[in-house]
């Protein structure tokens, strides 16, 4: 899934290059140099899938960020308008279904970082089969260190009997990006999960599972897979246009009875803000990021858990802390720790002045 806007982390990522196009936390400015997201997820599923049985739903306007790719042309899929990740994935379902009847699909955003890669992938086969053998789909579920709002939970319920003693649950509810007394809750549970947006499933059954629980938007798939499979792109796209924008979170996880959580110990990271990459990044004796251009220094009195990034080859900082600092050649962002999931509302509020910046 590789069509997101990424407005959290502006002002690096923007609308004609998100994040999942940029290196974590932009790259080395002010080229952004360095393997992207997408490069690092596609290399983390090659020991899963070849390129050939590789799909990525990605948004038309990115369309030349995508040409180099060692992905067939065919296995590219370009959406009109954003859509969220219902249609998103029920369209791709009914896509590898068409090719391969009773395939199993593994779904994973292109925005994240995963840093046991062995591990990773030794988990989505653990749920390949879970998938299978229980006919459900399966997610895997972060341990969480922090009760971050940012995130959805996944709640587990019983324990789910395995052939080969995989740690796995039954899912008794996903629940929404929480308030924070709630998401504290969560958190010291020892029975919640954050929700990574990973996960394995039959092709055909998250079909079906859309055709119970949201018929309107399935029948509208239907007609877009059609129109796409006979390359009929007007059709496509006046069918694509009809979908409801919803998340698959909310059109079908929440209300499904047929999901399992698999634990997932793989160094997991959303990357859905600017704090999120320091746990990604190197950080300094007192936790702070800088991301500066090759040979850039630094000078710091006094200054704890910053997020610098800056063109310059100089940063200086005194007494400063938990602030997120960012130069792009065109843009300055000055931001809170606390309040930097706010930057995507901000970016949203962006009038006819501010328009040239998105």
């Amino acid at each position: 899934m590789a069509g997101g806007a990424g407005t959290r982390f502006w002002p690096v990522s923007r609308k004609s290059k998100p994040k999942q196009f940029l290196p974590p936390g932009g790259g080395i400015p002010p080229q952004n140099a360095g393997p992207t997201l997408l490069d690092a997820t596609l290399k983390r599923i090659r020991g899963l899938a070849p390129p050939e049985r590789t799909l990525i739903m990605a948004s038309a306007a990115h369309r030349k960020l995508l040409r180099n790719l060692d992905i067939p042309k065919r296995n590219v899929v370009h959406e009109p308008a954003g859509r969220n990740t219902a249609p998103c994935l029920g369209l791709a379902a009914r896509l590898i279904e068409s090719r391969e009847p009773g395939a199993l699909m593994c779904a994973v955003p292109a925005d994240q970082f995963v840093e046991k890669t062995r591990e990773f992938r030794q988990l989505i086969k653990a749920g390949a089969r879970l998938a299978g053998e229980h006919e459900a789909i399966v997610s895997l579920g972060v341990a969480p260190h922090s009760p971050e709002t940012g995130f959805g939970y996944i709640e587990r319920g019983g324990r789910v009997t395995t052939k080969d003693e995989t740690e796995a649950f039954r899912v008794k509810r996903f629940r929404e990006k929480p308030p924070l007394a709630r998401a504290k809750r969560y958190a010291s549970s020892g029975k919640h999960y954050w929700n990574s947006g990973i996960f394995v499933s039959q092709a055909a059954h998250l079909v079906d599972e859309l055709e119970v629980h949201q018929p309107r938007l399935s029948a509208t798939l239907s007609r877009a897979a059609s129109a796409l499979l006979k390359r009929d792109a007007a059709a496509f796209a006046k069918s694509w246009e009809k979908c409801e924008s919803i998340s698959i979170d909310h059109a079908v996880m929440e209300k499904s009875r047929k999901l399992i959580v698999l634990p997932a110990d793989v160094g997991w990271s959303d990357l859905g803000t600017w704090p999120a990459i320091r746990g990604v990044l190197p950080r300094d004796e007192d936790g702070n990021v800088w991301i500066l251009p090759r040979g850039g220094k630094t000078e710091a009195i006094g200054a704890k858990n910053l997020i610098v990034r800056s063109n310059k080859k100089f940063v200086a900082a005194v007494g400063v802390e938990d602030v997120i600092i960012v130069e792009t050649d065109d843009a300055l962002l000055i931001c809170s720790i606390e309040d930097a999931e706010k930057i995507g509302e901000m970016v949203k509020n962006l009038g006819p002045d501010g328009v040239r910046f998105l």
